[in-house]
């Protein structure tokens, strides 16, 4: 290994790393110009891709496999901060970690986010854990490690980063970043891994001026473990907003911004991805570099929405800020029984009502941005989001949705309420409170609904209309009478509907911090482009219960990708999903998550990551490998696998037993 310099500058006084040393990793016998050369080039997909890339990664019980001083070099160099794998709820089986009382507040904590966010190896969607240690389970079931990393690094400086990647590179070992765990797709964990646990990246740096070509205005600089609510109350002590997500706890700089992420305030600012100024990353190679519009500018645009865990491991991220503003939120809901007789067909239309309003809400004057949650049973806006609107404002654009309720004959419950600023307004809404939101209590699938299946905006409710809503009525179109026909179908078949509605195709101006909004051109950022014509990202979900079985699991993910997914894609062809929240199984990801971006962001990934150490079933080039269900989910080269087997690209949730008990 040898030393050398990387000056990693953002704005003025916000140098992080000035002067910083970083240990480039030796890339076992090859030379390192050779390897700043392989950096610097795109490399091909085709066969010159794979030299020196083993076929398979290894695991433990392979000959090759590190032994116990080797760990212990490991984490001399990372000042003792690795962690080796116990299970979470190793304490609820028979073993040396076994405790009744311990079990039982591991069973009563099992959906909350917060407890899997303080573990460095457990994953909120449990489903990727292949129930190898499950607290639900007999205590008389072995607690095996199966799709638990191996080692996790609790990493405080890049130095530990680059020192773990050096690890796994010279030891053929697959790679692993956590940093909640918030995940839907499997990517923070992996059988025989290392991981990297970067939650604790807490800094945050508030930037009063921040100046680029790209931008002019206030930024907050994050560490890559900083959650939503933490930027959101700082923000608020400089009488500031940031975009982040509706699940406060997910971490803001990985794979919320890097996979898009929708907000409240999406209407009036964009997506997550939208908000990225610059990043600091570690590139797969080992190299601490600058990636912002003028430096590195391709992995810039790679990290802003072209999905997370894929071309590096960001360090921290620039976003800009905007200011504090009163907010208005309502909430109307009503259930079938609302509706006159019970009637179905009429709860159907009020449904009909919401969606036939969506320009209205997000591209009139309010802006306004909206959440829902609709079954068979009931209908809920929890909530309707109002960005410097009052309560008045709010109730003049929901009017027509509300007086179409009426012709209908549908009960329903409203609340309109005005704060004094974003957090309060925010953590005012049930569902978005930390101690109501649960995780793996569902599975998922999504669709991007664009504005085109939904009626245009009336001239009532355009920017400079007369505001009087006298003459509107309800209005439909053929596209959104057979969405709401997949709606009642998916609803007749236990299925449920979590919707978010924005208008995602707006941010504020490149070259501004100013509140006007202004549309952003397609290329902008990797974000897929069906975001910039959708008025919804639709959640498709059937609930989960503790204790089911993965067959049960398997078999119900299954429908939600073929039977409820699939006519939301017949009905949008061409379109898209949201990458963090759809099917792990969704078919031809490279499409419905990346769009026209595939080929580009691949060629990206090669240049970064040319030894492919950042992997995700459904990642830029995730379709290269798949886990060996035959072999304790090794990580194998599509086409490749030991014992001379053609392994193909398989999406699976049970791995069996991985062969190590505690």
């Amino acid at each position: 290994m040898y030393q050398g310099t990387k000056a990693t500058t953002g704005p003025p006084g916000s140098m992080w790393f000035s002067n910083f040393t970083t240990s480039i990793p030796s890339l076992s016998q090859i030379s390192p110009l050779l390897s700043y050369i392989l950096n610097l080039l795109p490399l091909s997909t085709g066969s010159n891709l794979w030299l020196g890339i083993p076929e398979c990664r290894i695991m433990p019980g392979d000959s090759s496999w590190p032994s116990p001083e080797l760990w212990d070099t490991l984490n001399r160099s990372v000042d003792g901060r690795l962690i080796k794998t116990i299970p979470i709820a190793s304490v609820c089986h028979h073993g040396p970690e076994y405790d009744e009382k311990r079990c039982k507040h591991v069973q009563e904590n099992w959906r909350t986010p917060e407890f899997h966010e303080e573990h460095p190896s457990s994953h909120m969607d449990h489903i990727f854990l292949n129930a190898s240690c499950d607290p639900f389970t007999s205590p008389s079931t072995p607690c095996e490690i199966g799709n638990y990393v191996q080692y996790t690094v609790n990493v405080s400086k890049p130095e530990h980063i680059i020192h773990a990647l050096d690890f796994a590179r010279e030891h053929n070992i697959r790679f692993v970043i956590k940093n909640t765990g918030h995940d839907y797709m499997g990517k923070s964990t992996g059988a025989g891994a290392l991981a990297i646990w970067t939650h604790h990246l807490q800094d945050i740096e508030y930037i009063k001026n921040y100046e680029s070509s790209h931008y002019s205005g206030p930024a907050f600089k994050l560490g890559a473990g900083v959650m939503g609510y933490q930027i959101a109350r700082k923000a608020r002590e400089y009488g500031k907003v940031v975009v982040s997500g509706s699940c406060s706890s997910v971490g803001v700089a990985g794979g919320y911004i890097q996979g898009g992420g929708h907000s409240t305030l999406s209407s009036v600012y964009g997506l997550g991805a939208d908000q990225a100024l610059s990043f600091e990353v570690i590139t797969p190679t080992g190299r601490l570099v600058t990636a912002s519009p003028s430096e590195n500018s391709d992995l810039y645009w790679a990290l802003s929405g072209g999905g997370g865990g894929t071309y590096g491991i960001v360090w921290s991220v620039t976003i800009k800020t905007f200011p504090d503003t009163p907010v208005t939120v309502g909430m109307v809901g009503f259930a079938v029984g609302d509706a006159p007789s019970a009637n179905e067909d009429v709860y159907y239309k009020g449904i009909e009502a919401y969606y036939a309003n969506s320009a209205r809400w997000t591209q009139g004057k309010g802006r306004l941005s909206a959440f829902t949650v609709h079954s068979a049973a009931r209908f809920d806006v929890t909530p309707v989001f109002g960005y410097n609107q009052s309560a008045g404002d709010v109730e003049e654009e929901i009017r027509p949705f509300l007086n179409t309720l009426d012709i209908l004959g549908i009960k329903y419950t409203k609340s309109i309420v005005t704060y004094p600023n974003y957090v309060d307004a925010f953590f005012s809404v049930p569902l978005f409170q930390l101690e109501n939101q649960q995780v793996g209590n569902f599975l998922l699938g999504n669709r991007l609904l664009p504005a085109s299946l939904f009626p245009p905006l009336p001239a009532s409710s355009a920017v400079g209309g007369s505001g009087s809503h006298d003459e509107d009525e309800i209005s439909s179109t053929e596209d959104l009478k057979k969405l709401i026909s997949i709606f009642r179908d998916i609803s007749n078949k236990g299925g449920a509907i979590l919707d978010a509605m924005s208008q995602f195709g707006v941010a504020v101006s490149s070259s501004s911090s100013s509140s006007d909004s202004a549309s952003i051109p397609k290329d902008w950022n990797a974000v897929h482009p069906a975001w910039r014509e959708a008025l919804h990202t639709v959640g498709t979900i059937i609930p989960l219960v503790n204790g089911q079985s993965l067959d049960v699991i398997s078999e119900s993910q299954k429908r939600i990708t073929k039977e409820f997914v699939e006519p939301l894609r017949k009905l949008t062809p061409g379109g898209g999903a949201y990458l963090n929240e759809a099917s792990p199984d969704e078919p031809n990801f490279q499409q419905s998550f990346y769009g026209s971006n595939y080929q580009k962001l691949l060629r990206i990934k090669d240049k970064y990551d040319p030894y492919q150490m950042l992997y995700g079933s459904t990642a830029v080039g995730g379709e290269r490998w798949s886990e060996d269900w035959s072999d304790s989910g090794r990580l194998c080269r599509v086409g490749t696998g030991r014992n001379g087997r053609n392994l193909k690209k398989e999406v699976r949730f049970s791995i069996g037993s991985s062969g190590t008990e505690l």
